[in-house]
């Protein structure tokens, strides 16, 4: 079976002169590269079935201020997200914040539970331990970058909203009608039953995680860990099924100055691992727009892509390498590795929120 591409998607005029859009769902079916290279076997992706999560957040998104709270006492040894009566106490937050939060701090691959205690991932300990993370603040743009990364591409208790949209999503505009469609038919495929209500919290949690609520002030937002990435924005107004109005939100898709090429060359190993573990060379077409893709996860222009691509191989000749056929350009990894080399070089010049 193919891999879906962005550029596959069939779009016809509905009603009102309205798009209507094919869904992406590269879950259902497995991913491989349509193009092949004389002969050679197509690259097939390493996906398995995913159950995903509608619920909670306690309707809250992720703030700043609360991961350095969580990650100092379990680093203590101590389990606040457990034990809510101590998480209370020792985090300074209400019972809906600390469940919220232990949703969080798994959702963004911070913290996992181990034995049945809370303990930080590699990539948890390396950004926000207290005494030798990069950035246990979150004051780097390139955190927020990384958190984005780390919740769109969780794949062992992730939730729908960041698949559908960063992953699925086959167009440039979206709403809450359009959206909340998709998360019932998701529900029904996966047998489940969440409430209108629950399905329409889990929108609005995504969609405030990354814009404001109308009136909030400008501290509360900034507050929001993915707020500053500006990836989402309001691209005005039109009138539903209903005939109400409604906001119609659209991604950010210019150049993507403020991601280092090291977080990048990051990005590229950890998806690489994931979803090819076993391939040495990958089209540079499943980086544009393969499942749970850069080009995907960061919507990020493919000329932007091709030139971080040319620049890495340029960079890092002992690690990276493009080749070219008449038919099919891949990136060819001469050797493995988790990335963690170019995260931290990454923090070496930070870029301050």
């Amino acid at each position: 079976m193919l891999a879906t591409r962005v550029n596959e998607v069939g779009m016809t005029r509905g009603r009102d002169d309205d798009l209507q859009y094919k869904f992406i769902n590269p879950m259902i079916e497995q991913t491989q590269s349509p193009t092949r290279d004389q002969g050679r076997q197509p690259v097939v992706a390493s996906v398995s079935p995913v159950s995903y999560r509608f619920s909670g957040h306690q309707t809250f998104p992720l703030r700043i201020a609360w991961l350095p709270k969580a990650v100092t006492e379990v680093s203590k040894g101590k389990d606040p997200l457990t034990n809510i009566d101590e998480g209370i106490i020792s985090l300074g937050l209400g019972k809906n914040m600390v469940e919220s939060l232990r949703c969080w701090i798994e959702a963004f691959q911070i913290a996992s539970k181990v034995e049945g205690r809370w303990e930080l991932t590699p990539i948890g300990e390396l950004i926000f331990s207290p005494s030798s993370g990069f950035d246990p603040y979150l004051e780097d743009h390139s955190t927020s970058w990384l958190l984005h990364w780390l919740i769109s591409t969780n794949t062992k208790a992730p939730f729908f909203a960041w698949e559908c949209l960063f992953n699925r999503w086959p167009a440039p505009e979206f709403s809450a009608t359009t959206v909340l469609e998709e998360f019932r038919q998701e529900s029904d495929r996966a047998q489940k039953t969440p409430s209108d209500v629950t399905l329409r919290q889990h929108w609005e949690v995504f969609v405030h995680s990354y814009r404001p609520r109308r009136g909030v002030k400008a501290e509360d937002h900034l507050d929001c860990a993915l707020s500053v990435l500006g990836l989402i924005r309001e691209a005005g107004e039109r009138r539903n099924s209903a005939g109400k109005l409604e906001t119609v939100y659209s991604f950010d898709m210019g150049a993507r100055t403020a991601i280092p090429q090291q977080l990048f060359t990051f990005f590229i190993h950890d998806w690489w691992n994931r979803f090819f573990p076993d391939e040495q060379t990958i089209p540079i077409s499943e980086i544009v727009a393969g499942a749970h893709c850069p080009g995907r996860i960061l919507k990020m222009q493919e000329n932007e892509i091709l030139r971080r691509v040319a620049d890495i191989a340029r960079r890092q000749s002992r690690v990276f390498q493009v080749t070219e056929s008449a038919s099919l350009r891949q990136l060819r990894r001469l050797r493995k590795s988790n990335g963690r080399t170019d995260l931290r070089s990454a923090y070496k010049s930070p870029r301050f929120l």
